[in-house]
């Protein structure tokens, strides 16, 4: 008895549905931009988390002084 009414077999309909290598181009071509994307995004965060561990540790600095 199939297990979750999968039967072997099936899929032979996902392969075979005329897809001939051409058609995954813009498939991939969104891959790349999504990556690209993806990159610019964690760059940016990067760039916004060390800011602002400078600029605590410039607040530091300054307490420091003003104290001593």
């Amino acid at each position: 008895m199939p297990v979750g009414g999968r039967v072997a077999g099936k899929v032979t309909g996902y392969i075979s549905n005329g897809y001939n290598g051409r058609s995954y181009q813009g498939i991939n071509e969104e891959i790349i931009w999504v990556s690209i994307g993806m990159g610019i995004a964690i760059a940016v965060l990067i760039t916004i988390a060390l800011c602002y561990i400078m600029r605590e540790k410039c607040i530091q600095r300054r307490e420091y002084y003003i104290t001593a």
